[in-house]
């Protein structure tokens, strides 16, 4: 005999709306706008562009100590700068062996500075904070940002003589717009555009400490001449500056090179392969040197440099 079936009671229509806006509502907060429930960070974005100036612009900086030879090598389009806001970058180095390389070099008696240049246009934009869902936070660090672009005719190879002393790099200009108005020294090109000029820094620090303290090579009892090499890349602060809306306006980065890395050899660097920068510092004399822009370790005058070096000279 089959048992009478018993009537289950039926949950009243308020249960299954206030049911269908939980579910709703932890969509909306797991997945959706605000997303309360996921981690979120502010980023830099690129904001709008202001404008393309033609800029004189140092392609590669290196010291050249009086009375030493210096020479440069590079992959031909590894020349670049790169600046950063925050999470935002632009100008990373391209990829090593993009092809083609080239170098410098300088054996004259006068110190100074060795300068590749070329006109280039340089296009700046805002930068803009974004709150995203994330766990990597990285807000703007400076409000502008500016992108290296494509060669405007002149440029050359370029000995920056240091005054009124050739023995220390103390003496080093640090801003150029390639004229003889900026820093008093020689001519490059033409200002394209009034107000532009890119600040840079090369000179010896007589105040660094830790990894960036000047380090003292006595090379006094010495007659022939030592070398120092820089394996790698090459990094040197420098700061772009535009006019815009009556002010000036400023991106702070780093210029960055490197070398040769598959191992081939390069004139003047005979038989020396992966060498971003060669010095060779005559005997005699007590030398002073200090690394230009971030280094990873103290300089040991035996071991590869950690980055661009300035110098100073003194008699023994």
């Amino acid at each position: 005999m089959q048992a009478p079936s018993v009537a289950r009671p039926r949950r009243p229509f308020w249960v299954f709306v206030v049911i269908g806006f939980a579910v709703a509502a932890l969509v909306v907060v797991g997945v959706g706008p605000p997303g309360v429930l996921l981690q979120h960070v502010t980023v830099c974005r690129l904001g709008t562009e202001i404008g393309t100036y033609v800029i004189w612009t140092p392609l590669a900086i290196i010291n050249k100590p009086y009375l030493t030879n210096v020479s440069l090598a590079s992959y031909s389009d590894a020349f670049n700068y790169t600046i950063t806001s925050g999470s935002l970058s632009i100008g990373a180095l391209p990829a090593t062996g993009s092809g083609g390389y080239g170098g410098e070099g300088d054996d004259s008696p006068q110190g100074g500075l060795e300068v590749i240049y070329q006109n280039h246009n340089w296009t700046f934009f805002t930068t803009t904070n974004e709150t995203v869902v994330g766990t990597n936070s990285g807000p703007c660090t400076q409000p502008f940002v500016a992108e290296l672009g494509a060669a405007q005719g002149c440029g050359a190879w370029l000995t920056v003589p240091l005054f009124p002393d050739n023995s220390t790099d103390i003496d080093e200009p640090h801003i150029w717009n390639g004229t003889a108005g900026e820093n008093g020294n020689n001519p490059g090109c033409t200002v394209e555009t009034p107000g532009t000029y890119i600040w840079f820094d090369s000179s010896f620090h007589s105040s660094g400490t830790g990894n960036y303290a000047p380090v003292n090579w006595n090379l006094c009892g010495q007659r022939e001449s030592s070398q120092l090499e820089l394996l790698g890349e090459a990094r040197i602060p420098i700061v772009v500056n535009v006019p815009y809306q009556g002010r000036t306006v400023s991106v702070s980065g780093f210029l960055n090179w490197y070398g040769d890395p598959t191992g081939h050899t390069l004139w003047p660097l005979s038989n020396i392969p992966e060498i971003t920068a060669y010095y060779l510092i005559p005997g005699g004399w007590n030398w002073t040197h200090a690394p230009v822009g971030p280094a990873a370790f103290p300089i040991d005058p035996d071991a590869p440099l950690p980055s661009l070096v300035a110098f100073e000279r003194s008699a023994c």
